[in-house]
Order: structure tokens, then sequence, then C-alpha cells
């Protein structure tokens, strides 16, 4: 299982190289939240909450640094 956490983290962030921080965020926090789930519950109805639960969290997150990524582009173009 150790093994196995560790290449599906190493594939979520690889894949989410070349993606916006909502994706990117998707993707750790989903990692993240399997890894944390699977720990904690040792079964696999806690990994899946523990993904669903990183993936929506970790989206938010990475919307808003998009939000604020974009919001301080505006601000350099209108001086």
């Amino acid at each position: 299982m150790k093994y196995l956490s560790i290449l599906a983290l190493a594939s979520a962030i690889a894949l989410s190289s070349c993606a916006t921080s909502a994706q990117s965020g998707a993707a750790a926090g989903g990692a993240a939240g399997a890894v944390a789930g699977q720990v904690l519950g040792k079964d696999t109805e806690s990994t899946l909450i523990g993904t669903a639960v990183g993936t929506a969290a970790g989206y938010m997150i990475g919307n808003e640094m998009d939000k604020s990524d974009q919001d301080q582009v505006r601000q350099r173009t209108r001086r």
C-alpha cells in the first residue's frame, strides 16, 4: 500500500504540471485525501471519502488562486 500511495501522488503531480491551479489542486488534493483516508480509516470507503473531500478542497483552493492571479494581471494592465 505504501508504494501504491507514493505512485499515486507522483502521478498526480506529474499529470498536473501543465494545468491550471484549480486542476493541479484537485489532483494533488485527491491524492492527498486518498492517502489520508486510507491511513485513517484503513478501508475502501474511507479512501473514497478522502479522495472526494481532498479533490473538492484542492479544486476550491486552486480556483481561488487562479482568480487571484487573474485579478493581478488585470490590475497590471490597467496601469
